[in-house]
């Protein structure tokens, strides 16, 4: 266990819902302060691989399910899903955190980071933070995006995919907000009035990392 900590203690947590620009807000922070950095939402093929129904019933039923039989549900299933997939997701972001070698720092981001889970391992309140959009900036950034075109184009009824799908990432973003709030964590809303880069020295302030950490 106390290798286990150790290999947290210089963690930097990036979490929030869909469309905040954790992404993009991660890389302009590596790159100033030299941290790696681990994309959650990208690692989700691998997981599956290792997924376990008896561990990961949840993520099991979800990787299985076509973009049509997802969001073609009610917004209150959808909410229980992602919940519930994004705990059982989080057990497999440790795994892999606690299999590579120690070092200086590592920034993980992604959507999977929910607020208690993370307050169960988190070194400091400072390595953590939560970036959310408002409803504005999520709909005209969302339809922006051409892979959302060829999800929904896999469903039976595009428009209404289109809506379940966006209400329950605004109500996912109102979830995160309570439960950062209970866990006394920070948040970050974005609603398009600072650039991406403001954004990002917003978390690195946060962060507290300091400039003679940046390779420039």
């Amino acid at each position: 266990m106390a290798d286990s900590e150790d290999k947290l203690e210089n963690v930097f947590w990036l979490g929030g819902s869909p469309c905040a620009g954790k992404s993009s807000i991660s890389e302009i922070i590596a790159s100033r302060f030299g941290l790696d950095v681990c994309h959650v939402d990208e690692t989700f093929e691998a997981h599956e691989q290792r997924c376990d129904p008896l561990r990961h019933p949840a993520l099991t039923k979800w990787s299985k399910s076509s973009w049509n039989q997802r969001w073609m549900q009610p917004v209150e299933s959808l909410m229980q899903d992602v919940i519930t997939c994004y705990r059982e997701h989080f057990t497999l972001v440790l795994e892999d955190i606690f299999s590579l070698p120690k070092r200086k720092s590592l920034l993980v981001e992604g959507t999977a980071l929910l607020p208690a889970q993370v307050a169960s391992v988190l070194s400091r309140p400072s390595h953590a933070i939560w970036l959310i959009p408002t409803a504005d900036f999520q709909m005209v950034h969302y339809s922006k995006r051409d892979w959302v075109r060829g999800v929904l184009a896999q469903c039976s009824e595009p428009e209404v995919a289109f809506h379940n799908w966006m209400e329950r990432d605004l109500r996912f973003a109102q979830w995160i907000e309570a439960e950062a709030s209970t866990t006394h964590l920070s948040l970050l809303r974005v609603d398009g009035n600072r650039t991406i880069e403001q954004n990002a020295e917003a978390v690195a302030r946060h962060f507290q990392l300091s400039v003679d950490q940046s390779h420039g």
